[in-house]
Protein backbone atom coordinates (compact mmCIF):
# COMPACT_ATOMS: atom_id res chain seq x y z
CA UNK A 1 0.00 0.00 0.00
CA UNK A 2 1.40 2.97 -0.94
CA UNK A 3 1.19 6.60 1.29
CA UNK A 4 -0.31 9.15 0.37
CA UNK A 5 1.53 12.67 -0.26
CA UNK A 6 -0.96 14.36 -2.45
CA UNK A 7 -3.95 15.14 -2.93
CA UNK A 8 -5.68 15.86 -5.84
CA UNK A 9 -9.41 16.10 -4.94
CA UNK A 10 -10.11 18.72 -2.60
CA UNK A 11 -11.63 21.05 -5.53
CA UNK A 12 -14.46 18.41 -5.87
CA UNK A 13 -14.93 18.93 -1.93
CA UNK A 14 -18.31 20.30 -1.27
CA UNK A 15 -17.69 24.19 -0.49
CA UNK A 16 -18.49 23.85 2.59
CA UNK A 17 -16.53 21.76 3.52
CA UNK A 18 -14.02 23.75 1.69
CA UNK A 19 -14.07 26.47 3.77
CA UNK A 20 -13.85 24.77 6.76
CA UNK A 21 -10.29 23.21 5.49
CA UNK A 22 -9.44 27.08 4.13
CA UNK A 23 -10.79 28.52 7.73
CA UNK A 24 -8.46 26.28 9.67
CA UNK A 25 -5.60 27.09 7.34
CA UNK A 26 -5.84 30.22 7.90
CA UNK A 27 -6.63 31.00 11.03
CA UNK A 28 -4.04 28.45 12.68
CA UNK A 29 -2.28 29.85 15.80
CA UNK A 30 1.60 29.56 15.92
CA UNK A 31 4.10 29.44 17.95
CA UNK A 32 7.33 31.37 18.21
CA UNK A 33 10.04 29.11 19.83
CA UNK A 34 12.61 31.25 20.44
CA UNK A 35 16.15 29.00 21.15
CA UNK A 36 19.62 29.30 20.73
CA UNK A 37 21.55 29.82 17.28
CA UNK A 38 24.59 27.96 16.62
CA UNK A 39 26.56 30.80 17.68
CA UNK A 40 25.85 30.68 21.66
CA UNK A 41 27.30 27.04 21.69
CA UNK A 42 30.63 28.45 23.05
CA UNK A 43 28.92 31.08 24.99
CA UNK A 44 28.87 31.33 28.67
CA UNK A 45 24.73 32.39 29.44
CA UNK A 46 26.40 33.53 32.64
CA UNK A 47 28.64 36.16 31.11
CA UNK A 48 28.16 37.01 27.89
CA UNK A 49 24.86 37.99 25.44
CA UNK A 50 23.62 34.70 24.03
CA UNK A 51 22.27 34.87 20.39
CA UNK A 52 18.47 33.66 19.97
CA UNK A 53 17.20 31.63 17.27
CA UNK A 54 13.46 31.64 16.14
CA UNK A 55 11.65 28.85 15.00
CA UNK A 56 7.95 29.06 13.96
CA UNK A 57 5.61 26.32 14.51
CA UNK A 58 2.13 25.46 13.54
CA UNK A 59 0.39 24.79 16.64
CA UNK A 60 -2.30 22.35 14.74
CA UNK A 61 0.66 19.94 13.38
CA UNK A 62 3.83 21.11 14.97
CA UNK A 63 5.52 21.51 11.40
CA UNK A 64 8.07 24.02 10.98
CA UNK A 65 6.96 27.17 8.97
CA UNK A 66 10.32 27.50 7.41
CA UNK A 67 10.14 31.56 6.20
CA UNK A 68 7.95 32.64 9.02
CA UNK A 69 5.61 34.06 6.57
CA UNK A 70 1.92 34.49 6.75
CA UNK A 71 -0.32 32.07 5.15
CA UNK A 72 -0.50 33.43 1.28
CA UNK A 73 -4.28 34.54 0.71
CA UNK A 74 -2.98 33.85 -3.19
CA UNK A 75 -4.07 30.59 -3.64
CA UNK A 76 -7.70 31.14 -5.64
CA UNK A 77 -11.12 33.54 -5.10
CA UNK A 78 -12.36 31.18 -2.77
CA UNK A 79 -8.85 30.80 -0.35
CA UNK A 80 -8.58 34.76 -0.86
CA UNK A 81 -12.24 35.55 0.63
CA UNK A 82 -11.82 33.45 3.61
CA UNK A 83 -8.28 34.91 4.29
CA UNK A 84 -9.83 38.10 4.76
CA UNK A 85 -12.54 37.52 6.82
CA UNK A 86 -10.22 35.83 9.16
CA UNK A 87 -8.95 39.55 9.85
CA UNK A 88 -5.64 38.55 10.76
CA UNK A 89 -2.99 41.61 11.93
CA UNK A 90 0.74 40.47 10.85
CA UNK A 91 3.52 42.03 12.69
CA UNK A 92 7.28 41.47 11.25
CA UNK A 93 9.73 40.95 14.31
CA UNK A 94 13.20 39.93 14.11
CA UNK A 95 13.62 38.22 17.83
CA UNK A 96 17.22 37.47 17.62
CA UNK A 97 18.43 41.27 17.11
CA UNK A 98 15.75 42.44 19.29
CA UNK A 99 16.40 40.13 22.36
CA UNK A 100 20.26 40.61 22.20
CA UNK A 101 19.43 44.58 21.82
CA UNK A 102 17.92 44.29 24.82
CA UNK A 103 21.04 42.98 26.95
CA UNK A 104 23.67 45.13 25.19
CA UNK A 105 21.75 48.30 25.61
CA UNK A 106 21.52 48.13 29.12
CA UNK A 107 17.86 48.82 29.53
CA UNK A 108 17.03 44.90 30.50
CA UNK A 109 18.58 45.09 33.62
CA UNK A 110 19.76 41.74 33.91
CA UNK A 111 19.88 40.34 37.34
CA UNK A 112 23.13 39.83 39.00
CA UNK A 113 24.00 36.51 38.14
CA UNK A 114 24.28 37.81 34.43
CA UNK A 115 27.85 39.87 34.78
CA UNK A 116 27.94 41.59 31.43
CA UNK A 117 29.07 45.20 30.97
CA UNK A 118 27.67 47.29 27.91
CA UNK A 119 31.17 48.63 25.66
CA UNK A 120 33.33 45.64 27.38
CA UNK A 121 36.00 44.43 23.97
CA UNK A 122 33.01 41.11 23.91
CA UNK A 123 29.79 43.32 23.39
CA UNK A 124 31.47 45.66 20.87
CA UNK A 125 32.64 42.58 19.29
CA UNK A 126 28.99 40.62 19.40
CA UNK A 127 27.69 43.68 17.50
CA UNK A 128 30.29 43.97 15.14
CA UNK A 129 29.50 40.23 13.82
CA UNK A 130 26.18 39.20 14.85
CA UNK A 131 23.92 38.04 12.00
CA UNK A 132 21.23 39.99 10.80
CA UNK A 133 17.85 37.99 10.77
CA UNK A 134 14.99 37.96 8.40
CA UNK A 135 12.22 38.92 10.13
CA UNK A 136 9.23 37.00 11.22
CA UNK A 137 5.50 37.51 11.05
CA UNK A 138 3.54 37.44 14.40
CA UNK A 139 -0.51 37.57 14.93
CA UNK A 140 0.06 38.60 18.59
CA UNK A 141 -3.47 38.30 19.09
CA UNK A 142 -3.40 34.53 18.41
CA UNK A 143 -0.04 33.60 18.28
CA UNK A 144 2.71 32.22 21.61
CA UNK A 145 5.96 33.15 22.37
CA UNK A 146 7.69 30.48 23.54
CA UNK A 147 11.48 31.09 25.81
CA UNK A 148 12.06 27.30 25.07
CA UNK A 149 15.85 27.49 25.93
CA UNK A 150 18.11 25.82 28.91
CA UNK A 151 19.33 29.24 29.67
CA UNK A 152 15.60 31.18 29.38
CA UNK A 153 16.54 33.69 32.10
CA UNK A 154 18.35 35.87 29.82
CA UNK A 155 15.83 35.88 27.06
CA UNK A 156 13.10 36.54 30.01
CA UNK A 157 15.52 39.31 31.09
CA UNK A 158 15.40 40.92 27.71
CA UNK A 159 11.80 41.16 27.58
CA UNK A 160 11.46 44.12 29.39
CA UNK A 161 12.59 46.43 26.61
CA UNK A 162 12.04 44.70 23.81
CA UNK A 163 9.70 46.71 21.33
CA UNK A 164 7.23 44.64 21.08
CA UNK A 165 6.64 43.80 24.82
CA UNK A 166 3.36 45.73 25.21
CA UNK A 167 2.40 43.31 22.58
CA UNK A 168 2.63 40.00 24.12
CA UNK A 169 -0.88 38.13 24.87
CA UNK A 170 0.66 34.43 25.27
CA UNK A 171 4.02 33.77 26.60
CA UNK A 172 5.29 30.56 27.55
CA UNK A 173 8.41 29.90 30.06
CA UNK A 174 10.54 26.65 29.99
CA UNK A 175 12.07 26.25 33.62
CA UNK A 176 15.29 25.32 33.00
CA UNK A 177 17.48 22.71 34.83
CA UNK A 178 19.93 24.20 37.34
CA UNK A 179 23.17 22.49 38.56
CA UNK A 180 22.35 23.65 41.50
CA UNK A 181 19.73 21.97 43.80
CA UNK A 182 18.88 25.23 45.79
CA UNK A 183 19.20 27.62 42.84
CA UNK A 184 15.40 29.27 41.46
CA UNK A 185 15.46 29.80 37.85
CA UNK A 186 14.23 33.41 37.05
CA UNK A 187 15.64 34.63 40.75
CA UNK A 188 13.03 36.30 43.09
CA UNK A 189 9.83 37.48 42.72
CA UNK A 190 10.19 41.19 42.84
CA UNK A 191 12.47 41.48 39.48
CA UNK A 192 9.74 38.91 37.73
CA UNK A 193 6.87 41.21 38.08
CA UNK A 194 8.94 44.31 37.15
CA UNK A 195 9.25 42.28 33.78
CA UNK A 196 5.74 41.35 33.54
CA UNK A 197 4.82 44.89 34.42
CA UNK A 198 6.48 45.92 31.62
CA UNK A 199 4.07 42.75 29.25
CA UNK A 200 0.92 45.30 29.06
CA UNK A 201 -1.07 43.28 26.88
CA UNK A 202 -0.21 39.86 28.66
CA UNK A 203 -3.06 37.62 29.15
CA UNK A 204 -1.59 34.09 29.62
CA UNK A 205 1.11 32.75 30.87
CA UNK A 206 2.83 29.43 31.05
CA UNK A 207 5.53 27.66 33.04
CA UNK A 208 6.77 24.55 31.03
CA UNK A 209 8.73 21.54 32.07
CA UNK A 210 10.31 19.66 29.57
CA UNK A 211 10.40 15.55 30.59
CA UNK A 212 13.64 14.71 30.72
CA UNK A 213 14.91 11.20 31.65
CA UNK A 214 16.30 12.10 35.04
CA UNK A 215 13.10 14.08 35.84
CA UNK A 216 9.75 13.06 34.89
CA UNK A 217 9.91 9.55 32.21
CA UNK A 218 6.40 7.26 32.39
CA UNK A 219 6.77 4.69 34.24
CA UNK A 220 6.11 1.83 31.38
CA UNK A 221 4.01 -1.39 32.82
CA UNK A 222 5.70 -3.55 29.87
CA UNK A 223 7.80 -3.46 27.71
CA UNK A 224 5.41 -2.54 24.60
CA UNK A 225 4.40 0.39 27.04
CA UNK A 226 6.74 2.98 25.20
CA UNK A 227 4.27 6.34 25.52
CA UNK A 228 1.54 7.90 27.64
CA UNK A 229 -1.82 8.33 25.22
CA UNK A 230 -5.09 9.80 26.04
CA UNK A 231 -3.33 12.97 27.12
CA UNK A 232 -5.46 16.39 26.63
CA UNK A 233 -4.33 19.13 25.14
CA UNK A 234 -4.36 22.61 24.79
CA UNK A 235 -4.34 24.82 21.91
CA UNK A 236 -0.59 25.08 21.88
CA UNK A 237 -0.54 21.01 22.33
CA UNK A 238 0.97 21.61 25.69
CA UNK A 239 -0.64 19.19 28.68
CA UNK A 240 -1.51 19.98 32.09
CA UNK A 241 0.95 19.03 34.56
CA UNK A 242 -1.04 17.45 36.98
CA UNK A 243 -2.39 15.42 34.73
CA UNK A 244 0.77 14.45 33.08
CA UNK A 245 1.83 13.26 36.89
CA UNK A 246 -1.00 10.97 37.23
CA UNK A 247 -0.54 9.63 33.70
CA UNK A 248 2.68 8.82 34.41
CA UNK A 249 2.55 7.36 37.71
CA UNK A 250 4.01 10.16 39.98
CA UNK A 251 3.58 10.53 43.23
CA UNK A 252 5.41 14.18 43.58
CA UNK A 253 5.99 17.32 42.10
CA UNK A 254 9.25 18.29 40.16
CA UNK A 255 10.98 20.49 43.28
CA UNK A 256 12.83 22.88 40.77
CA UNK A 257 9.76 23.25 38.76
CA UNK A 258 7.49 23.77 41.55
CA UNK A 259 9.15 26.34 43.13
CA UNK A 260 9.43 28.77 39.84
CA UNK A 261 5.75 28.19 39.24
CA UNK A 262 5.03 29.71 42.81
CA UNK A 263 7.30 32.38 42.09
CA UNK A 264 5.44 33.59 38.93
CA UNK A 265 2.09 32.82 40.78
CA UNK A 266 3.55 35.49 43.42
CA UNK A 267 4.70 37.59 41.12
CA UNK A 268 1.38 38.30 38.96
CA UNK A 269 -0.53 38.29 42.65
CA UNK A 270 -0.34 42.09 43.28
CA UNK A 271 -0.90 43.12 39.32
CA UNK A 272 -3.50 45.41 38.17
CA UNK A 273 -4.57 43.39 35.53
CA UNK A 274 -5.79 39.59 35.72
CA UNK A 275 -2.52 37.34 33.92
CA UNK A 276 -3.51 33.40 33.79
CA UNK A 277 -0.93 31.06 35.10
CA UNK A 278 -0.80 27.66 33.54
CA UNK A 279 1.53 25.21 34.56
CA UNK A 280 1.85 22.48 31.47
CA UNK A 281 4.38 19.70 29.83
CA UNK A 282 5.58 19.98 26.57
CA UNK A 283 5.84 16.61 25.66
CA UNK A 284 6.40 17.17 22.39
CA UNK A 285 9.85 19.19 22.53
CA UNK A 286 12.78 16.75 20.96
CA UNK A 287 16.34 17.60 22.21
CA UNK A 288 18.19 19.00 18.89
CA UNK A 289 21.89 20.46 18.60
CA UNK A 290 22.30 24.36 19.20
CA UNK A 291 20.13 26.47 16.33
CA UNK A 292 18.39 23.86 15.60
CA UNK A 293 14.02 23.26 17.43
CA UNK A 294 11.63 20.48 16.98
CA UNK A 295 8.81 18.79 18.47
CA UNK A 296 7.59 15.71 17.48
CA UNK A 297 4.21 14.68 15.46
CA UNK A 298 3.30 13.16 18.83
CA UNK A 299 1.65 9.80 19.72
CA UNK A 300 0.49 11.26 23.32
CA UNK A 301 -2.91 11.40 22.19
Amino acid sequence: MTSLSTFECFNSLPKELRILIWEYHFESARIHVIHPSPESHLRNPKREVLLFHCTVLDSATNLVIPDGRPPSPLINHEAYNIALSCRRMWTPVIFSKDLADSVTSGRARVPLQFGLTVGSSLLADFNDTRPQARPVYVDWERDMLYLCVSNAEQAFWSMRSVPWRDRVRKLAVLVPQSEFDRAIPFGPTDPIREVLESMAELEELFVVLVPQVDVLVPVTATPSSKVLTGLSRDGFGFVPYVEYLKKAGLASNHILYARTAMSFREAIADLPRKIRLKRVVDVDCLTCSFGYYRRSLSPYL
